[in-house]
C-alpha cells in the first residue's frame, strides 16, 4: 500500500481518515471503499494529465521543427544579429562552393601533381609520361581552369540583378552549399562501401576478356576519347531525364532552382545510380568497355593536351549568367555552338519554357553538341538568358536544406502508400512525366 500512497498522492488527512484509529472516527465499508476508488481515480488522472504533457510536448517539438526546419524557408531578413549570422553563413557558403565544389582548394597541390584531368569523361594523363614544356603547360592550364572557375562564380554575384533585374539569390547559395556538402561526403560512404569494390573487380575481371579492335594514340586519340566520353555523358544524362526514380531521387534535385548561377546549382546525390547526370553509371560500366574496344592512348597528343584543358575550362562553367549574357552578345562565341556545349547551350538545358522540352529536356550533352544534334534533342539558345527552373508550375524550389534532401524521397514513399501495387512499376521506373492516379502534392 505504500507505493499506492506514492502513485495516488494522498493528503495526510485522507490517509489518516483511511489507516487512522478506526474506533476513533467510525468509518463504515461502503464508506471506505468509496474512498479507495476516489483515491484510484486521482491517481489515474494524475497519470493521464502526465501522458497528456508529454504528448502536448512531443507535438511542440514536432511543429516547431515542421515550421522551422522544414517549412521556413533561410531568410536574409529580421533582426540585425540574424543578418549578421546569416550574411556570415554566405560568405562561408562561398568559401565552401569555391573550395569542395569547384575544387579550388586543390590549386596548392597542382604544382606537385602526379596526374591531370585532361576533358570531362576522359582518362587522366600521368604528368610524367608527357614532355616537359608539354607537362608545365598542362599544371598551368589546370591552374587557369580552376581559377577561372571562381573568378566567374563571384562575377556571377556582382552581375547577376544587372543582367537578369533580380537580386542575387544568397539564401539559395546557403542552402545549396549546405546540401553540395551533404552529397559530396556522402560520396565517401558511397566508394567505400564493399559490395560496390566487389562490383568493380568482378567488372574489370570481365573487361580483360573484351577484345580490342581498334588502337589510337596522339591527337586522333584524344578526339577519340573525347567523343566516347561525351556519348557515355548524353546517355546517362538523358536517362536521368527520362526515368522517374532517376529523376525524382536524383538529378531533379540539380534542376531545382529558378535562379540559377554557378554558386546556386545543386550537385547529384553521390549514388553510382542516381547520380547518372554526371556520367557515373556509364563511366563506370559503358566507358571502360568502349575504351577497350577503342583503346586510346593520349600521352602523345602533345599541345593539344592543354589546349583541350581550356577548352574545358571554358565550357566548365556551364551555368554562369555572365558568360551565358556575353554568348547572347557576342557572334564568335554562338558560333561555337556547332561544335561545343557553351553556358548558353547548357542554361538553355535548365530553361522551363516547354518549347525546350523536346525529350524530357534538351541539350543534354557535357562538352559537346553532336551527339544532341544527331539524336535530336539540340535546342538553339535564345537571343537573352531564359527563365530556368523546372516544367512543373507547382515545383518546390525550397530554400530548406532538410526539406530539399529528404522530401523527393518522401514523395515517393507517399506515392507508393497511396497507390495500388499495380502501379509501382510505373512510379517507379515510368517516364519522368508520369503522373500516378492518386499523386501526392508537392
Amino acid at each position: 500500500m505504500r507505493s499506492f500512497r506514492h502513485e495516488a498522492k494522498l493528503t495526510p488527512a485522507i490517509w489518516y481518515l483511511y489507516y487512522g484509529n478506526l474506533n476513533v472516527w467510525p468509518i463504515n465499508y461502503n464508506c471506505r471503499r468509496d474512498l479507495l476508488n476516489y483515491c484510484q481515480a486521482e491517481a489515474a488522472m494524475s497519470s493521464d494529465n502526465q501522458n497528456a504533457t508529454k504528448a502536448h510536448r512531443l507535438e511542440t517539438i514536432a511543429l516547431l521543427i515542421k515550421t522551422y526546419v522544414w517549412d521556413k524557408d533561410i531568410q536574409l531578413r529580421g533582426s540585425n544579429v540574424k543578418i549578421i549570422a546569416l550574411s556570415a553563413a554566405s560568405l562561408l557558403a562561398l568559401l565552401s562552393e569555391l573550395v569542395f565544389h569547384y575544387h579550388l582548394g586543390a590549386l596548392p597541390g597542382i604544382l606537385s601533381a602526379r596526374t591531370i584531368t585532361i576533358y570531362d569523361n576522359v582518362q587522366d594523363v600521368l604528368v610524367s609520361d608527357v614532355s616537359g614544356p608539354v607537362a608545365k603547360a598542362l599544371v598551368a592550364a589546370t591552374a587557369f581552369r580552376l581559377i577561372f572557375l571562381a573568378v566567374i562564380a563571384l562575377l556571377d554575384i556582382l552581375f547577376y540583378k544587372k543582367i537578369t533585374g533580380n537580386d542575387f539569390d544568397y539564401e539559395a547559395m546557403i542552402n545549396i552549399a549546405i546540401v553540395n556538402f551533404v552529397f559530396i561526403t556522402a560520396f565517401i560512404f558511397v566508394i567505400l562501401n564493399p559490395m560496390l569494390t566487389q562490383f568493380i573487380s568482378l567488372y574489370v575481371n570481365t573487361l580483360r576478356l573484351v577484345p580490342t579492335v581498334v588502337h589510337l594514340n596522339g591527337v586522333a586519340a584524344l578526339i577519340a576519347a573525347c567523343l566516347i566520353g561525351d556519348f557515355c555523358f548524353y546517355w546517362a544524362h538523358r536517362w536521368g531525364h527520362g526515368v522517374r526514380f532517376l529523376w525524382n531521387l536524383g538529378h531533379i534535385n540539380h534542376h531545382r532552382s529558378h535562379k540559377l548561377s554557378q554558386l546556386t546549382n545543386a550537385a547529384d546525390p553521390p549514388s553510382l545510380l542516381l547520380n547518372v547526370a554526371g556520367g557515373k553509371v556509364f563511366a563506370l560500366l559503358l566507358l571502360p568497355f568502349i575504351m577497350k574496344l577503342f583503346t586510346v592512348d593520349i600521352r602523345d597528343a602533345g599541345w593539344a593536351l592543354p589546349a583541350a584543358i581550356i577548352f574545358d575550362a571554358l565550357a566548365d562553367p556551364s551555368h554562369s549568367v555572365v558568360l551565358t549574357h556575353l554568348e547572347t552578345r557576342s557572334r564568335v562565341l554562338r558560333l561555337l555552338r556547332w561544335i561545343f556545349v557553351t553556358p548558353g547551350v547548357h542554361f538553355t538545358h535548365h530553361a522551363r519554357e516547354k518549347k525546350y522540352n523536346i525529350c524530357n529536356g534538351s541539350n543534354f550533352g557535357a562538352r559537346l553538341t553532336i551527339w544532341d544534334r544527331v539524336f535530336g534533342t539540340y535546342a538553339e539558345p535564345p537571343d537573352s538568358v531564359p527563365e530556368v527552373g523546372l516544367f512543373d508550375d507547382n515545383a518546390d524550389y525550397c530554400k530548406t536544406p532538410l526539406r530539399f534532401l529528404l522530401d523527393p524521397y518522401f514523395r515517393l514513399y507517399g506515392e507508393l502508400k497511396r497507390n495500388n501495387i499495380r502501379h509501382w512499376p510505373a512510379i517507379l521506373f515510368g517516364p519522368a512525366a508520369y503522373d500516378p492516379p492518386n499523386p501526392v502534392q508537392k
